[in-house]
């Protein structure tokens, strides 16, 4: 059998003919695309960028304006071996070079590749990479001798320990014609010889480390915003222009601006004003910084399927990290998935298996992930009470109600509730704000179940009032306004909880989706 060579996500493999792409990519999410480029189907050009393999993962070096590599390109045959390594920076060498060293300290940023010598001379020059920002003397040359910038693989930085080595510097070449590049999600079809193939984007978090006790939390309200985009592993592309890509499928949100830097090819940042507030975007190319987007994360791997995706595409996305909220699961189950991530657990009750967790200290991912323990606050199974929502016939009322309780954003909401009309019928009212738009929309057109879940619409005065139906009513809905007042937007699941809520008090709810 005649056997093909492919490059997956960048790693070349050799396979039979006959090799599919579902054979290569089993775990493929269903309905996400991939990206293939055809050997020959890319014309090439020149950058400024540099990729450098190494014995723990590749990396990707932009270089400064007017500035040499120092090493040539090819297999390494100088000795690139880790020779000294700390928090703030990574050195590989000795290998000689001519400058005079400066003998003064710089400031030298994240992911920065400066040449600097061990004692002050040239003839033990260094790559020295910055793992985080920091002032120190490399004994560079006047100026810091930055060479340039890395730009893929920040993770790589944090890994390379003595022993680790670099062992290949190429050039890369930008792609500029996708005229044969194929989008699809079909994966069905045999691989082709020299077919490249891109099947995953990995997005690091802005101000993550591996060591999580170095973890920047200067952003992490628009981090964890954008690790909530992504909790289900996808980003589905609602618009690409020349120099990005955009998801904005969650609709308008708030995020917070916390972080405006420069929008470098790879960079993630999220919109933090107007219409397209909290908005997803992924840049192909370089832009400048703009005062309504803050910088969230990078991605770190498969930027070709941001470069080659099309409009309607979703894309398998991997965050890192993964969001952590735990708020709606089981406290057992909260507690067993804390642990996995290696933290320590503090809850308000031992009950593992009657008590839903409400909320977590601290907040946010990062956060968490830094402090290596979260505290858990719980509610009683009695009191939570489990419903379903009809996205297909009421999406705009729907979105409304998840919006105003909360479950927009978290698996856990809250509704007041108003009264018990006579053991009829439950209503409570969500604090809409004013002028919020209701508008009439599956409405029912005879009576509904008992545990039918429904709120009032712009036409009666009570507008954003919600209620569910103990007894039937052949001629009020569930919120005692007649059927055309009503939108009707799922059902109650938990129906004998009800009785047990006092009135005047808070209700905790919880999604259930089928």
């Amino acid at each position: 059998m005649t056997d093909v060579r492919i490059f997956l996500n960048g790693e070349q493999k050799t396979v039979p003919a006959t090799t599919t792409l579902k054979d290569l990519l089993p775990n493929q999410p269903e309905g996400t695309s991939v990206i293939l480029l055809m050997p020959g189907s890319v014309s090439r050009a020149k950058t400024s960028h540099l990729r450098l393999t190494t014995s723990a993962g590749d990396i990707v070096i932009e270089l400064a304006k007017k500035t040499a590599f120092p090493l040539p390109t090819g297999e390494v045959k100088e000795n690139l071996r880790v020779h000294f390594e700390d928090k703030n920076a990574v050195s590989f060498g000795p290998f000689p070079q001519e400058f005079v060293p400066d003998k003064t300290p710089y400031r030298y940023d994240r992911g920065l590749v400066c040449l600097g010598s061990g004692g002050y001379d040239p003839k033990n020059a260094y790559l020295t990479f910055s793992r985080r920002e920091h002032v120190a003397d490399h004994g560079a040359a006047k100026g810091g001798a930055v060479l340039g910038k890395v730009i893929y693989g920040l993770g790589i930085l944090n890994r390379w320990r003595n022993g680790d080595t670099i062992t290949r510097i190429e050039e890369v070449f930008s792609s500029t014609d996708s005229t044969n590049a194929k989008v699809t999600a079909d994966l069905s079809a045999e691989v082709k010889d020299g077919v490249q193939i891109f099947s995953e984007l990995v997005i690091t978090a802005e101000g993550y480390q591996e060591n999580h006790a170095e973890i920047d939390c200067a952003c992490t309200e628009s981090v964890e915003h954008m690790l909530f985009c992504l909790r289900e592993s996808r980003f589905r592309v609602d618009q690409t222009a020349s120099t990005f890509i955009r998801d904005h499928t969650e609709g308008r949100l708030y995020a917070a601006q916390e972080r405006q830097k420069s929008r470098r090819e790879g960079t993630v940042t999220v919109r933090t004003a107007g219409k397209g507030s909290g908005a997803l975007y992924i840049y192909t190319r370089d832009v400048p910084s703009n005062q309504h987007h803050t910088r969230t994360g990078s991605v770190t791997r498969g930027i070709e399927l941001a470069k080659f995706s099309t409009d309607k595409t979703t894309l398998s996305v991997r965050s890192v990290p993964e969001l952590l909220d735990l708020r709606g699961l089981p406290l057992g189950q909260a507690v067993d998935l804390a642990k996995k991530r290696g933290l320590k657990v503090m809850a308000d009750n031992r009950d593992l298996t009657g008590r839903v967790v409400i909320d977590q200290k601290p907040e946010t991912t990062l956060e968490v992930l830094k402090e290596g323990k979260v505290s858990l606050f719980t509610m009683g199974l009695d009191n939570v009470i489990d419903i379903s929502l009809d996205y297909k016939k009421a999406p705009r009322s729907v979105d409304l109600f998840r919006r105003v309780t909360g479950l927009k954003r978290y698996a856990v909401g809250t509704m007041p509730f108003i009264y018990n009309l006579e053991n009829e019928m439950y209503l409570f009212k969500p604090p809409f704000s004013t002028g919020t738009n209701i508008i009439p929309e599956n409405t029912p057109k005879k009576p509904v179940r008992t545990n039918t879940l429904a709120l009032t619409n712009d036409s009666r005065h009570a507008v954003g009032m919600v209620g569910v139906r103990v007894v039937e009513n052949k001629e009020y809905g569930p919120t005692g306004e007649p059927f055309e007042g009503t939108n009707v937007i799922g059902t109650v699941i938990d129906m004998d909880k009800l009785s047990l809520m006092k009135e005047g008090g808070t209700i905790y709810i919880r999604e259930v989706r089928e």
